[in-house]
Formats: C-alpha cells, sequence, structure tokens
C-alpha cells in the first residue's frame, strides 16, 4: 500500500512538472511570435514636406505655386502660375524613408513630362520645369533627401499668364546588396 501511494505521488509530480513545463514553453512561444510580429519590414518611401522657395518676381504679379501630397504620399500634385519675363519659382519636395529597410529611389515618374518630352515642353513654352537628380539614392529608414523643382519664365519671351500643372510619384524598392 505504501508503495502504491509513493507511486501516485511520483505520477501526480511528474504531471505537475509536465503541465510547469508546458505553461513555461507556452509563455516562450507568446513573447518569440509577438517579436516576429513586431519586427515586420516596413517599405515606406514617402514625400513628406513641400515648401515653395522664394519666388523671384520678374513683373508685376507674383509667381505663385500650389501643392497636394495624394495617394498615401507618394505623389505630390502643383501647379505653377507665371506671367513675366524672369518670373522664377522653385519647391523644396522632402522624400523620407518612413520603412524599417532601406529604399532606393529608383525612379521619378513626371505628369506629364516637361523635362524629356518635346511636345509636353512646348505646351509650355517660354516656361522650363527642372528638377535635381534623386534617383539611384538609398535611403536608410528615417532618412530624408530633397527635391527641388525650379519652373523658370524665359527672359526673352512675352509676358504671358500660364498655369502649369505638374505631378510627380515616387518609385522605390529595397537596394540590392
Amino acid at each position: 500500500m505504501k508503495k502504491l501511494v509513493k507511486i501516485r505521488n511520483l505520477i501526480i509530480i511528474i504531471l505537475c512538472l509536465t503541465i510547469i513545463c508546458l505553461g513555461v514553453g507556452f509563455a516562450f512561444l507568446s513573447m518569440e511570435l509577438t517579436n516576429v510580429k513586431n519586427n515586420n519590414p516596413e517599405f515606406a518611401l514617402e514625400f513628406v514636406k513641400a515648401e515653395p522657395r522664394t519666388p523671384v518676381k520678374g513683373g508685376l504679379k507674383d509667381p505663385t505655386v500650389t501643392s497636394s501630397i495624394t495617394n498615401y504620399n507618394q505623389t505630390i500634385n502643383m501647379e505653377f502660375n507665371l506671367s513675366s519675363p524672369r518670373d522664377e519659382i522653385g519647391y523644396k519636395i522632402t522624400i523620407k524613408n518612413n520603412g524599417t529597410i532601406p529604399a532606393e529611389i529608383i525612379n521619378m515618374v513626371e505628369k506629364p513630362d516637361y523635362i524629356i518630352d518635346n511636345l509636353a515642353a512646348s505646351t509650355i513654352y517660354p516656361v522650363t520645369i527642372s528638377h535635381n537628380d534623386v534617383i539611384g539614392k538609398v535611403l536608410n529608414p528615417g532618412d530624408e533627401i530633397d527635391l527641388n523643382v525650379l519652373a523658370i519664365f524665359d527672359y526673352n519671351a512675352q509676358p504671358v499668364d500660364i498655369k502649369i500643372p505638374y505631378q510627380l510619384s515616387i518609385i522605390g524598392k529595397t537596394p540590392e546588396n
């Protein structure tokens, strides 16, 4: 009888230790799953700010520009308003990597493309639009880069009110190592 009690107590102790081990294992697994869930790599290359630069006034009216950031911070819409020779207005657009992994800028889609497309450029003559090259730049998480867009009214042209719609969209990817 005493031997039977000892065996029963031993079985109870083994079952209790098994339950404790299962509880500890479940807690460890739960913590690991939470860590994996919170450390998902996130890609977020975005336009975060758009600030007009000080305009250069060539005539009586100030050149102006308006903008809005749309499409989940992937597109910026602008409208330049120029009217006189020597009018100039620039825009400083900040691109930021808000993700958790590095991001590379692989293209800036312009609509209409006044820089490469001669037909589109002729529709806004005597104004030219240009910007600095940010294609190929790699941004680490939290890094920013400035894209400077400039609209210039040709100094040899006649005064005329021109409204120029312009749209830029950013395309990025994770860089290859």
